[in-house]
C-alpha cells in the first residue's frame, strides 16, 4: 500500500501551484429570483416539485426523514434514496430561493433524521444499503442547507461518515463520487487527512480495483479517460465522475488533475456532443448521431458538474455551457407547466407516446412520453434540481467581490449593506442592468461580469458612461470601485443568428445561448394505458398530472437549403424558409410509430414555404437539426 498512500507532505508542497482562490457558492438566502426565473421556480412549486403524489413512488413517502418502504420488488434497494436524495435536493434549494417554509421544513427533516441516525462507525444513510452513491447526492442538500446556516456538527458528521469507508468501497462503482463531499468537506475544516483520501482513491483506483469483477461503473478510471477508445460509458456516470480531477486540481494543486479534466470533458462533446448543449446518453454514450437522446438526468448532472469547473477555473466558457445545457436540453425534457417530463429526450422528436422510445435501450417503451411518472424513477427526482442548480450558480462569491457568472433576473445581497439588483429578459433579451441599491456612503467590492464566448460586440456602461475595459468574447470583466446607492451599470449583449451544420449532415441555428426548434402542431391526449413496464406507477390525480400521448398534428418532413438564411422576427422568434420532403416515420417490430433519422440527400417535393422557429426549451414535438435538400 505505500505506493498508494499519497503523502500529506506532498499535498502540502503542490498545494501551492494553485493560482488564486476558486469562486464559491452563496448561500441561497442572499439570491432572490425575480422576472422569468422566479416564474420558472414557482411553477416549479406548483408542478411536480409541490406535488410529489403525482410522481408516485418513492416521493410519495417519507423521503430521508425516516426509512422508506420498499414497493413491490422493481428496482435495487440503494434507488429509492438516490432518487429521494435528488428530489430533497432541489426541493430544499427551492424552498430557499422562494423562502417556503414547507419545503425547506421538509427537506431539513431529511438532514435531521439522518444526523441523528448514523451507523455505529459513524456512515450516515439508511443501514438498508451498503454502497454510498445515495448519500453522495443528499450531500448536496447538507451542503445547501450548510450553506445557509453553518452548523458545526454537519461538518463533524460528514468527516466521520467520509473516513468510516473502506478504500476498497470507496473506488467501487459510484461509491467513488463521495470523493466530491469528502473534498467540500476538507475544504470547509481543513482535514488533510481526507484530501489524501480522496487522491488515493482516484490516482490508483483501477490498482485498488484489482480482482474485482469489473462493473460498468467501475471503468471510469484516469487511464480510461486517457486511453485511445471511445467513451463507450454510462452518461450519468461520466457526469458525475468528471468533476473529481477538477475538484481534486483545486484541493491539490496538482496540475495533472487540471489537464486530466479539461481534456476529457472536450473529449466527451467531441465524440458525444449534440446541438443542444449536452450529449448522447441513452443510457451509454452513443456518438454524435442527432437521432440518439439523452438521459434527463444529465441535463441536471452535467450542468452541475460544469458549475465546478467554472467556479475553480474561472472560464467563461463553462458558464456558457451551463447556460446552453439548461436553457435547450433541460428546460426541453419538461413540460412548461413542469407537470410531465421525460425520461429520454432528442433534439428532433416528432411524437412522444407510450410507444415511441426510437432508443435502443428500451426501445418502443414509455421512455420518452411526457409523464409525471417513469419506469426508473431518477429523472423524475434529478429534475427538481435544474432551475435551483441555475440559480445557486448565477452569483458566485469571489475573494474580493461578487461574479454575475450566469445571467437571469435576480438580486444578490452582498451584505447587509450593499445588494446587487439584476434587470434582464436575458436570454430572451440582449440588455442587462444591475442596479446598486446600499446603505449611505460607499461600499467597496469587485463586481465581475462575464462576456460570452458567443457575443463579439459586448459593450459596458457604469451610470450612462462607456467603460474602458476591454470586453473580449470569452472573458471576465472586473468593476473595481466604490458603489453607492443608485449606481447603474448596463451591458449590453448582441445576439448573432447563426447557421450550424450536425455532424452526419443537417443544419440548426442559434442565438446567443438559445437553440431555434420548429415547435411542430401537436395533438395532447391523455395516456390512461397502465404500461406493464411501468410497475403499477401512476400518477394518483391524472386529470391535474396527467400521462401524456402527444403526436404531430401537421407536416413536419421539412429540409432546407444550404445556405438558408434566418431573419429575425418578433422577439424570440426567427422565420426561415422550408421545403417540404418525403420524409416518414421509422416504425418498430409491432408498427409502433418513432421518429426517424436524417433523410440523405433530400429533394423538395413543392415550393418553400415559411416556418418560425422558437427556442428549443419551449417545445415538446420538434425539428431542431433540418436535412439539406439535394439540388
Amino acid at each position: 500500500m505505500k505506493k498508494i498512500v499519497f503523502s500529506l507532505f506532498a499535498l502540502v508542497m503542490i498545494c501551492s501551484s494553485l493560482g488564486g482562490q476558486p469562486w464559491r457558492e452563496a448561500s441561497l438566502k442572499d439570491i432572490r429570483p425575480a422576472g422569468w426565473l422566479e416564474q420558472k421556480l414557482l411553477t416549479q412549486k406548483e408542478g411536480l416539485s409541490g406535488h410529489p403524489e403525482a410522481l408516485s413512488y418513492p416521493y410519495n413517502t417519507c423521503l430521508w426523514a425516516g426509512e422508506i418502504p420498499r414497493m413491490g420488488t422493481h428496482g435495487q434497494d440503494w434507488w429509492r434514496y438516490e432518487q429521494t436524495a435528488y428530489y430533497t435536493d432541489g426541493l430544499l434549494r427551492l424552498g430557499y430561493l422562494l423562502d417556503n417554509k414547507e419545503f425547506i421544513d421538509k427537506g431539513e427533516a431529511g438532514i435531521s433524521y439522518t444526523l441523528k441516525h448514523p451507523w455505529d462507525n459513524g456512515r450516515l444513510g439508511s443501514t438498508v444499503i451498503s454502497n454510498t452513491w445515495p448519500f453522495a447526492v443528499f450531500f448536496r442538500a447538507m451542503k445547501a442547507a450548510y450553506d445557509v446556516s453553518p452548523n458545526p456538527e454537519v461538518l463533524d458528521a460528514l468527516t466521520r461518515h467520509y473516513k468510516s469507508i473502506p478504500m476498497k468501497q470507496l473506488v467501487r462503482k459510484r461509491d467513488i463520487i463521495s470523493i466530491e463531499g469528502m473534498l467540500w468537506t476538507a475544504t470547509q475544516t481543513g482535514d488533510k487527512e481526507l484530501i489524501a483520501r480522496a487522491d488515493s482513491a482516484f490516482r490508483y483506483r483501477q490498482e485498488l480495483l484489482e480482482g474485482v469483477d469489473i462493473k460498468r461503473d467501475d471503468r471510469v478510471t484516469p487511464a480510461f479517460l486517457m486511453g485511445e477508445k471511445p467513451y463507450n460509458m454510462h452518461g450519468v456516470t461520466m457526469s458525475e465522475f468528471l468533476k473529481l480531477p477538477i475538484m481534486l486540481y483545486a484541493a491539490t494543486g496538482n496540475v495533472w488533475y487540471k489537464q486530466l479534466a479539461v481534456s476529457s470533458l472536450d473529449r466527451l462533446y467531441e465524440e458525444d456532443g449534440l446541438p443542444d448543449g449536452l450529449f448522447t446518453s441513452a443510457e451509454w454514450l452513443q456518438g454524435r448521431g442527432i437521432r440518439h437522446s439523452h438521459e434527463t438526468c444529465n441535463a441536471i448532472d452535467m450542468s452541475w458538474t460544469l458549475g465546478y469547473f467554472l467556479e475553480i477555473l474561472q472560464d467563461a466558457r463553462y458558464a456558457d455551457m451551463i447556460e446552453k445545457i439548461v436553457f435547450n436540453a433541460g428546460a426541453g425534457s419538461v413540460t412548461e407547466d413542469f407537470k410531465a417530463l421525460q425520461y429520454y429526450s432528442s433534439v428532433n422528436q416528432f411524437l412522444a407516446t407510450g410507444t415511441s422510445n426510437h432508443n435502443k435501450d428500451n426501445y418502443c417503451s414509455t421512455w420518452m412520453a411526457y409523464r409525471p411518472t417513469h419506469q426508473t424513477e431518477c429523472c423524475a427526482g434529478n429534475i427538481h434540481r435544474l432551475y435551483p442548480n441555475y440559480a445557486a450558480r448565477m452569483w458566485l462569491r469571489s475573494p474580493d467581490g461578487v461574479v454575475a457568472a450566469l445571467y437571469g433576473p435576480s438580486a444578490f445581497r452582498y451584505n447587509d449593506d450593499l445588494t446587487f439588483v439584476e434587470e434582464t429578459e436575458y436570454p430572451y433579451g440582449e440588455t442587462i442592468k444591475f442596479k446598486v441599491n446600499a446603505s449611505k456612503g460607499k461600499h467597496s467590492a469587485v463586481l465581475t461580469l462575464r462576456i460570452p464566448q458567443w457575443c463579439k460586440e459586448a459593450s459596458l456602461k457604469v451610470n450612462g458612461k462607456p467603460v474602458k475595459t476591454k470586453t473580449e468574447a470569452g472573458t471576465f470583466v472586473d468593476l473595481d470601485r466604490q458603489w453607492k446607492d443608485g449606481d447603474c451599470i448596463e451591458l449590453h449583449l448582441p445576439m448573432s443568428i447563426l447557421s450550424k451544420t450536425a455532424f452526419g449532415g443537417g443544419i440548426w441555428f442559434e442565438r446567443g445561448p438559445l437553440v431555434y426548434s420548429y415547435a411542430i402542431p401537436a395533438t395532447f391526449a391523455k395516456d390512461t394505458i397502465r404500461y406493464a413496464n411501468m410497475n403499477g406507477k401512476y400518477p394518483s390525480d391524472d386529470n391535474a398530472f396527467p400521462c401524456w400521448d402527444i403526436q404531430p398534428s401537421a407536416p413536419w418532413n421539412y429540409a432546407v437549403k444550404a445556405d438558408v438564411e434566418p431573419d429575425a422576427g418578433q422577439t424570440g422568434v426567427l422565420r426561415i424558409p422550408v421545403y417540404p420532403i418525403e420524409w416518414d416515420f421509422d416504425k418498430g417490430p409491432k408498427g409502433e410509430l418513432l421518429t426517424p433519422d436524417l433523410p440523405i440527400a433530400p429533394k423538395a417535393t413543392g415550393p418553400a414555404q415559411y416556418i418560425d422557429l422558437v427556442p428549443y426549451g419551449t417545445t415538446t414535438l420538434r425539428l431542431t437539426v433540418f436535412p439539406v435538400i439535394c439540388e
